[in-house]
């Protein structure tokens, strides 16, 4: 994989790869830290709610944010952004009292709408580095190696939480933060190509963007829905799953997350290897995951052993990560190159109130009627993807309609 002695490609790898180590280790200390304090599912899942709505704003400035600063400046600021909030996140989190608890999400949100930036600006990014033929490799090798700093963020986090004061999980985030912002530095892109593309995409509606594309439309359908099913899989409700449903500490929960992640980990492995398969089978792959989630998802809700829960984490992991790399590519390729941040942030302002939604939707049904309860819930909804890829044969065919001469 030639792509892999690219210094653009390194560069961004090793960026992703530390922000998002450090974000869960930021988000691990929070959630837990904010259960202890309230002994609520909904409350804890504020945290995320506000993670998600900071994208909204975020997702409409995007473009215009890039095009005026420049890839390079908004991604390591963005980090050096973070690591400051994480800062004062540590410390209002550290005081009792409901007007240090809305301090704290007042920080989440601000924390979350710089984090919001990198996501649409590494998508637009990865076919300006490497050829368009090496899309599912590098995709796949990004995945796999975030995955991996993942893996150790909710392997280590778990355990660090439980034995380690969180001021020193908070520092040690800090630092990363610093060291993805300083591995931005390193990227050589064309800075003038960029700004275009951005200013190209900030010109259109984005309701009408993302309507336009078939492809783009019915990959955003399915996502609706699965934002609520994948809502689960929260910190917060899976925290409460472990606690009330399993009788187990901070540790099974870290251990389940880790479980997914060394699953996407192999899911990756598998992406990479087979990436002249998935070309063939993209919709498919697609369409299958959706299944194996919703199988997956029942029988983590029925199951009473935490080590059985674990596997059918790890499980899932291969799926759905070979259907993230899968749709990642499929819009990369249908998107034209004008339009790609643009309609990726236009996406995310549809999906991030949404999913700020859904998880006070869940959190709400988890504190009702359990945890156990919501987990059935997701199972039936990843099931409702399932039927709608099927049903739908643009999205289904994909790469062999994109392949016939």
């Amino acid at each position: 994989m030639q792509f892999l002695h690219n210094k653009n490609v390194f560069a961004l790898l090793l960026s992703q790869s530390l922000q998002s180590l450090a974000g869960v280790l930021v988000t691990i200390v929070l959630m837990v830290r904010v259960y202890q304090m309230t002994d609520s599912v909904f409350l804890a899942g504020l945290v995320l709610s506000f993670m998600s709505f900071a994208s909204i704003a975020a997702s409409f400035c995007i473009s215009a944010v890039l095009r005026n600063l420049g890839f390079k400046k908004v991604l390591a600021g963005a980090n050096l952004l973070r690591a400051v909030f994480a800062i004062l996140m540590a410390f209002s989190v550290s005081h009792h009292g409901q007007v240090f608890f809305w301090i704290t999400l007042l920080f989440v949100f601000f924390f979350s709408f710089a984090g919001a930036f990198f996501q649409p600006a590494r998508f637009a990014l990865l076919p300006m580095i490497v050829p368009k033929e090496q899309y599912v490799k590098a995709n796949g090798v990004i995945s796999l190696s975030n995955q991996l700093f993942l893996t150790a963020g909710w392997g280590l986090g778990g355990l660090l939480t439980y034995a380690v004061p969180f001021e020193l999980v908070v520092g040690a985030a800090i630092c990363l933060f610093v060291l993805s912002g300083a591995s931005i530095c390193l990227l050589q892109v064309n800075e003038e190509a960029a700004n275009g593309t951005a200013e190209s995409a900030s010109a259109r509606s984005i309701w009408k963007d993302v309507m336009v594309i078939p492809i783009v439309r019915d990959i955003t359908l399915m996502d609706i829905i699965e934002a609520l099913a994948g809502s689960v899989w929260s910190s917060a409700i899976l925290l409460a799953f472990t606690a009330a449903v399993l009788h187990e500490t901070e540790v099974w929960w870290g251990m389940f997350n880790a479980s997914y992640f060394i699953g996407a980990i192999v899911g990756s492995v598998i992406a990479i290897r087979f990436s002249a398969f998935f070309e063939r089978k993209m919709g498919f792959a697609i369409m299958f995951s959706s299944l194996v989630m919703s199988v997956l998802t029942l029988l983590f809700s029925f199951s009473p052993i935490p080590f059985l829960c674990a596997l059918a984490c790890a499980a899932m992991g291969p799926f759905y990560q070979v259907r993230d790399i899968g749709q990642e590519t499929v819009l990369q390729e249908v998107i034209p190159e004008q339009k790609r941040i643009g309609i990726m942030a236009a996406k995310n302002a549809i999906l991030t109130p949404w999913s700020g939604v859904t998880y006070s939707i869940m959190g709400l049904m988890a504190d009702a009627a359990g945890a156990k309860t919501v987990f059935i819930t997701a199972a039936a909804l990843y099931g409702m993807t399932f039927f709608i890829a099927l049903a739908q044969p643009r999205l289904l065919h994909y790469k062999r309609e994109t392949r016939t001469p």
